[in-house]
């Protein structure tokens, strides 16, 4: 009798967890809907503020990717609301009081919000960083560009370059400017067309300004140009962190630190992608304390604005960090500290507080 009653409860708590899980993941799709709209509304506005020419299907390109980032960026304030949502939605239609009957407390609730929040947040995270790894094709289409204002520039401690454009393994206007150890320029090359071929670049109609004691230029129809800079790399540098991938992020962090090239632009935002899931873990911990903590005190309309007042804080005081972190370097393992130690503290509080 006893194992009977056992099944029957681990069929409940399945059903019951299923039953959530589809509340979750429907509010998460519906909340990114009203974010992409948002984000599409807001990119076709900036689009339209420019010069440059694009075809319909780069246009549509660079709104999806920007729609990405925007989803990505806002997920904990998503996944956050839609706990917030099916928590209201239990309220209202007095299931939870069900819940309660099944679960002993509002902790094990707390938790049982959690692992389904994570498991959804970390499904919608593979999604999006498998798109993400598709913003090649943001290159494969020739954009008009002001010659003035470069698309990608590197420097490391031997050289700098400057390019105009890339587009089909093609670079157009490329400007190497090679230095001394003090800092002093001594060699520029500049070539109105790059062709990648195998492991090398071949540069057309190339201007050798010599900078000695004496001032020569020179010009040469064709040359080799040996570097580790392959036409992936320079997409790779062309595109801003936000739309690179965590494994794209990763690979670029160690072809810069082999060239001795500055990383940690690259490396905080991939931490911060990573520390992603703990974000929404600690943000979900404030949303169910609120509304549970005050469920006998606060109307759902107080848990709604309370809840709403401190995702939008914590985002906010999260991206300050992120500035902070981009003037002050060293700091991102304080960051990564400072977020394991909110994530046991929340544990510990709200163990306390519902046992």
């Amino acid at each position: 009798m006893i194992n009977k009653i056992n099944k029957y409860t681990k069929l409940l708590f399945g059903i019951l967890n299923l039953y959530i899980l589809k509340n979750i993941f429907i509010y998460t799709i519906q909340i990114s809907c009203i974010i992409s709209v948002l984000s599409c509304i807001n990119k076709l506005i900036e689009i339209s503020n420019k010069t440059y020419n694009y075809s319909t299907t780069h246009i549509v390109l660079i709104i999806l990717f920007n729609i990405i980032k925007d989803i990505e960026l806002f997920l904990p304030i998503i996944i956050s609301l839609s706990v917030l949502c099916s928590i209201i939605s239990l309220i209202t239609k007095n299931e939870l009081i069900i819940i309660l009957t099944l679960k002993k407390n509002f902790y094990q609730i707390i938790i049982l919000l959690i692992k389904i929040s994570i498991i959804t947040s970390i499904f919608f995270l593979l999604i999006l960083e498998i798109t993400l790894s598709f913003n090649y094709l943001l290159f494969n289409f020739d954009t008009k560009k002001n010659t003035n204002n470069f698309s990608i520039y590197i420097k490391n401690s031997k050289k700098f370059i400057l390019i105009d454009n890339i587009y089909n393994n093609k670079i157009f206007n490329i400007n190497i400017f090679y230095i001394t150890n003090n800092n002093k320029l001594y060699d520029i090359y500049h070539a109105r067309i790059a062709k990648f071929i195998k492991n090398y670049w071949i540069l057309y109609d190339v201007n050798h300004l010599k900078l000695t004691k004496s001032i020569s230029n020179n010009y040469i129809p064709i040359c080799i140009w040996h570097t580790n800079l392959t036409p992936y790399e320079l997409h790779i540098f062309a595109t801003t962190p936000e739309l690179l991938s965590i494994k794209q992020l990763y690979y670029q962090i160690n072809f810069l630190k082999k060239n001795n090239m500055e990383y940690y632009y690259y490396q905080l935002y991939m931490w911060n992608k990573l520390l992603l899931p703990i974000n929404i873990t600690i943000i979900i911990f404030f949303t169910t304390s609120i509304s549970f903590r005050k469920l006998n005190i606060f109307s759902i309309k107080n848990i709604i604005i309370n809840s709403l007042i401190i995702n939008f804080l914590f985002y906010i005081i999260h991206q300050f960090i992120l500035y902070i972190s981009f003037i002050i370097h060293g700091i991102l393992s304080i960051i990564i500290i400072s977020h394991l130690i909110l994530l046991i503290y929340c544990i510990k509080i709200n163990k306390v507080c519902y046992n």
